[in-house]
């Protein structure tokens, strides 16, 4: 199932993965370690380290050279233990310095008083994300103490990756909110508190998918980090996702690759989900409206009169309805990645993706490095989808007896590049992938459709996905507007068809019946989109902007469907700070990597 919008925590993973899998499909080998000279004993630190950023797991063993250098071996355990080249490390007087060029990337860390653990930051692109690596069993104290906010008993807790310290708890809400009666759902909640006494409103983040979590989405991005400053984070899980009594179901077979990269789910294996799920919970109960109303019992449960709503993607979507529902509880609403009320999953994916794909072609042809690389890339892309729509093209993963043979249509083909564009990685490998591909080599594409979509299907929850979209976004989907939206297109109606052989086998939810109507408020509101944007586009956004009259919409020229860097969390910060207009003027200096060339 493709609803699978960007997510701040998955779009800071896949960075990293995204910079490693290419490298690792174009050069086949990598070097796994490097052994510079050191001023500090390498027996020191000898071992294995473990740490994670958001889903990935990263190993480091470093070992000592017989001449005393250190050396470093990082294994990516999530991506078929793959050894990541080293190139420069360093130890010295406690502090850690780690270069991996291959990734663009870089970790700066200090070792603790106790000698159990590396505190720093994993640098990479705009990105830096925090990574403690500890010895393998070693549990840290917690420094918070246990608190009750408003109504609600708070304990110490971290992130699942270990590296963000914060305060969980539960509040229960009716599954029925109109019935009030029957079952009730434990709806998770971490509050990051505020790092010094400060404002009396929150700032409550909705995640993408639909189905991420928030509390796995937003405390390691940059705003997080400088909104915390001054005033509390509070991450809700929406039911049915993260650890709001989720939905889980196996809709698909995850070891079979032609299903992970189709992302098909066979249609008794819907029927066995919706009848296994149904036993326990209402799947007619989980749709945006009703969220928004678990959101503001949360927020009342807390004790906080006003809110900042802040939504990325599908939680654009979430934050409006919840505006709408609610707003006289909203100090301000961030909005990136902004989707309409009118906008259908996944109607309008066709066109956009299409404009994304058509102005990466175009910069490719005025940039003189790209133009020289691939002098033909429009051509060989366009033939490439005339030669996949007349046959199917097939495609290796893996080796030896794990090796799956992939059958790459033309819809397959397209349909996987939208969420590939999320990432300013693989916009920039993405002329290498086409010529590659087009020449009939399709190891970058097939490497980099496959870690995309299995680190989504680890960071969505698809049942919940599955909910919502049957709900708002397939009824009424008329076959004059589905040829209306998607004619012409390199998809078509590919993924539309598949939606809606979804929601047939799926039980569907009611929505208000004002859900597509426009929300009208005078709330202080900032909108964040990116000109490449393969699925929710600046227009969409200035659409939205004149419905919010004290509203700033904002455009990254070379931005995508969210992109994290120091000038968007300076913006995001200083918004939510001063609830009036920001300059924003650095969006301009926001640029995209190189076009990368063909290895000679």
């Amino acid at each position: 199932m493709k609803t699978r919008w960007e997510v701040p925590a998955l779009k800071a993973a896949l960075a990293v993965a995204m910079a490693i899998t290419p490298m690792m499909a174009i050069a086949q080998t990598m070097p796994g370690q490097t052994a510079p000279a050191q001023t500090a004993p390498g027996n020191f630190i000898s071992g294995e380290w473990d740490g994670m950023i958001g889903p990935l797991h990263l190993v480091f063993v470093f070992g000592q050279t017989p001449d005393g250098g250190l050396i470093l071996k990082l294994t990516s355990v999530d991506q078929g233990n793959t050894v990541v080249p080293v190139d420069r490390v360093t130890f010295d007087n406690g502090k850690l310095d780690v270069e991996i060029r291959a990734a663009g990337a870089s970790y700066v860390a200090t070792l603790s008083a106790a000698g159990d653990s590396f505190t720093g930051t994993w640098s990479q692109g705009a990105a830096s994300l925090p990574l403690i690596l500890r010895r393998p069993g070693v549990q840290p104290a917690f420094t918070l103490k246990p608190r009750t906010i408003g109504t609600v008993p708070l304990e110490p807790c971290r992130t699942a990756d270990g590296n963000i310290e914060g305060l969980c708890g539960t509040v229960s809400v009716w599954e029925n909110r109109e019935l009030k009666q029957g079952r009730q759902l434990a709806l998770k909640v971490m509050v990051l508190p505020a790092l010094q006494s400060g404002a009396s409103d929150a700032f409550f983040p909705l995640a993408g998918g639909p189905g991420q979590s928030a509390i796995e989405a937003y405390p390691a991005t940059g705003y997080t980090n400088a909104i915390r400053k001054d005033r509390d984070v509070v991450l809700v899980d929406q039911r049915g996702t993260g650890g709001s009594a989720p939905l889980k179901c196996d809709l698909r077979d995850m070891t079979n690759v032609q299903q992970v990269l189709g992302e098909e789910i066979p249609a008794e294996r819907l029927r066995t989900c919706r009848e296994q799920l149904s036993q326990t919970a209402d799947l007619t109960q989980y749709t945006t409206s009703i969220f928004a109303d678990d959101l503001d019992e949360v927020r009342a449960a807390l004790g906080y009169e006003k809110i900042d709503v802040f939504g990325t993607s599908y939680g654009t979507r979430a934050a409006l309805v919840y505006l709408r529902q609610h707003g006289n509880h909203v100090r301000t609403i961030g909005l990136e990645g902004v989707v309409s009320q009118e906008f259908r999953i996944p109607l309008t994916f066709s066109r956009t993706l299409q404009s994304s794909i058509d102005q990466i072609i175009e910069r490719c042809e005025v940039a003189t490095a790209c133009q020289q690389s691939y002098p033909d890339l429009r051509k060989e892309f366009d033939t490439l989808l005339a030669r996949l729509d007349k046959e199917p093209a097939k495609a290796d993963l893996g080796a030896g007896p794990s090796k799956q043979t992939v059958t790459i249509s033309k819809g397959l083909f397209v349909s996987t590049l939208r969420p590939a564009l999320y990432q300013p990685e693989i916009i920039s490998v993405f002329p290498l992938m086409i010529h590659k591909a087009y020449q009939g080599d399709w190891s970058i594409y097939i490497s980099v459709a496959f870690t995309i979509r299995t680190a989504m299907d680890r960071s969505i929850n698809r049942d919940l996905s599955i909910s919502v979209t049957c709900a708002e976004d397939v009824p009424g989907m008329t076959e004059a507007l589905i040829d209306k939206e998607t004619g012409g297109t390199y998809l078509g109606d590919y993924q539309v068809r598949q939606y809606q052989n979804y929601c047939k086998e799926w039980a569907q939810g009611r929505v208000p019946a004002d859900f597509r109507a426009a929300v009208h408020s005078n709330v202080p509101a900032l909108l964040i989109s990116g000109a490449l944007d393969p699925v929710t586009p600046p227009a969409v956004s200035q659409e939205i902007a004149r419905d919010l009259s004290k509203s700033q919409a904002v455009v990254l020229k070379d931005g995508t469907h969210g992109t994290g860097t120091p000038c968007v969390d300076g913006i995001i910060a200083k918004f939510v700070a001063t609830a009036g207009t920001v300059d924003a003027s650095c969006a301009d200096e926001v640029k995209l990597g190189p076009f990368l060339a063909e290895p000679r």
